[in-house]
């Protein structure tokens, strides 16, 4: 319930942000500008769930998912930084003789980005932080244990805008995933 609760005041608190009116100066050179919202939806190589085990602690290799909303904020120099949520999870599983192995973890983070102010047309390229809990799962030989752990995350992505509104992006990192590739929105 404490789980709950803690994400819903993290959700309505990053919703208050991103649907505040920016007050600083606009950027009109780059793709992303202050109070530019975006949608971005991507798919690659999952992060590992259970963390310091190095990579041979997961089990296969791993998939991702996420997706992430965030909104220009305020100029800074040349850039823009940004406030949002993202959303997502990573899923590996393996088979050992005749047990089935799984590790999950789902989270829901918070995230800011400084999306640099190259003159650029149609580019965004930027570099950035996440914060979430992370709702972890494992299951072997009829065994399953589930918790919840903190999962802070780092990342860099390029984002190349083919029409006005709708894009390819890429992130790398380690964050929800560890690489990723997918589509873009800009919903404003």
């Amino acid at each position: 319930m404490k789980t709950l609760h803690l994400l819903s005041i993290l959700a309505i608190g990053a919703l208050t942000i991103i649907g505040q009116d920016a007050t600083a100066q606009k950027n009109t050179t780059g793709a992303f500008e202050v109070g530019t919202t975006t949608l971005n939806i991507g798919i690659g190589l999952g992060r590992n769930p259970y963390g310091g085990g190095g990579p041979g602690f997961s089990y296969g290799t791993g998939f991702g998912v996420k997706a992430a909303i965030e909104r220009g904020m305020w100029q800074i120099g040349p850039g823009v930084l940004s406030l949002g949520l993202e959303t997502g999870g990573s899923f590996s599983n393996a088979n050992y003789a005749s047990d089935k192995y799984h590790r999950n973890i789902l989270i829901i983070a918070a995230r800011s980005a400084y999306h640099f102010g190259w003159n650029v047309p149609k580019l965004d390229t930027y570099g950035g932080v996440s914060a979430g809990p992370g709702f972890r799962s494992e299951g072997y030989s009829g065994n399953k244990v589930h918790d919840v752990v903190f999962a802070p995350g780092i990342f860099v992505g390029a984002s190349y805008y083919f029409s006005p509104n709708i894009g390819v992006n890429v992130e790398a990192g380690y964050d929800i995933t560890q690489i990723q590739g997918g589509i873009i929105f800009k919903l404003n």
